[in-house]
């Protein structure tokens, strides 16, 4: 019992500093772990500055680099957080063809973050090379892709693109070489209306140069052909057949050939009107079988041609009075 009231005492006297203590302990605890050291992979982008007056880079250079750093959470997590860090490279210090090297130390020092160790950045280096900066008007070459709908062709005299001519400047060797500029890929692929739209040019393959507008305006004129359609059967519409008599046509629709501007030709084939074909068997008839030439309705900018051009009719005596 001695023993249980001494080990009662212990823990109770001064119960609330000893909570107190406890907490505290944890909560440093907490904040050493969170705050213990670590390694991460920041990027940091890449200025160039100090470049000679009159010269231009002519070899890519990456516009990020990723540092590997090694410190304290805290530290790192500001690095993280730091927008304006980056690696700069005074290219006044350096010559025409040189090597820069990323030294972990010195991108530590313009980092300038406390408790945060450089282990290596990736690239390891660069190199500067520097050409005269030159400008140069260069036309602009639309790239055209697919076919446009059967009756229509696409001619270059029907292609405009505006402005026709962009500003390229860059190394001299590069934009001496640059005959013209490309605009991305526009697809005619079953078009049958014209075109205009907006498209932007591509910069070429492994050349350092800048395009000035990045965009030009593409228009397609669609050249329309003359085309052939033909219809399905049609049926033919008798007129004039004598007042109380019955008459037939042999055969009782025939097809139809249209032929004219492809989208006139188009329209009518996808929606043909009614009696179309007809013949008029106006004038004296007798009983019996006679030929007839079929007419058509005229259609504006079309020629329509039935085949077969004529048909047989035969007038059959008198219709059946009607109840």
């Amino acid at each position: 019992m001695d023993f249980l009231r001494a080990l009662r005492s212990a823990v109770t006297h001064n119960f609330g500093l000893k909570l107190l203590a406890l907490l505290l302990a944890v909560l440093i605890h907490v904040v050493v772990q969170r705050d213990s050291v670590r390694e991460a992979v920041v990027d940091l982008p890449i200025s160039i500055i100090n470049v000679p007056n009159g010269q231009v880079l002519a070899g890519p250079v990456p516009e990020i680099a990723k540092a590997r750093v090694r410190g304290r959470w805290g530290g790192i997590r500001e690095l993280l957080s730091d927008r304006s860090a980056r690696i700069v490279v005074d290219a006044g210090l350096h010559r025409s063809g040189g090597r820069f090297v990323f030294e972990q130390r010195a991108v530590a020092q313009q980092l300038a973050t406390a408790h945060v160790e450089v282990l290596a950045v990736d690239p390891a280096w660069i190199d500067l090379h520097f050409e005269p900066l030159e400008h140069r008007s260069v036309p602009v070459e639309p790239m055209l892709a697919g076919e446009p709908a059967p009756g229509f062709r696409v001619t270059a005299a029907s292609v405009h693109v505006d402005p026709a001519k962009v500003d390229v400047s860059g190394p001299a060797s590069q934009v001496r070489k640059l005959l013209t500029v490309q605009t991305v890929s526009l697809d005619l692929a079953g078009t049958d209306h014209d075109v205009r739209t907006t498209v932007h040019l591509q910069v070429p393959p492994g050349r350092v140069v800048r395009i000035a507008p990045e965009e030009v305006t593409v228009d397609v004129r669609l050249d329309e052909q003359t085309v052939t359609r033909t219809l399905p059967p049609q049926p033919i519409v008798v007129r004039g057949c004598p007042e109380g008599s019955r008459c037939t046509v042999d055969p009782a629709e025939v097809e139809l050939r249209i032929e004219g501007p492809a989208r006139a030709a188009s329209a009518f084939a996808a929606h043909p009107p009614d009696n179309i074909v007809y013949a008029d068997l106006a004038g004296p008839l007798g009983r019996g079988e006679h030929v007839v030439r079929l007419g058509l309705n005229a259609v504006k900018g079309l020629t329509l041609t039935p085949a077969p051009a004529v048909a047989k009719f035969v007038v059959v005596g008198e219709n059946p009075p009607q109840p």
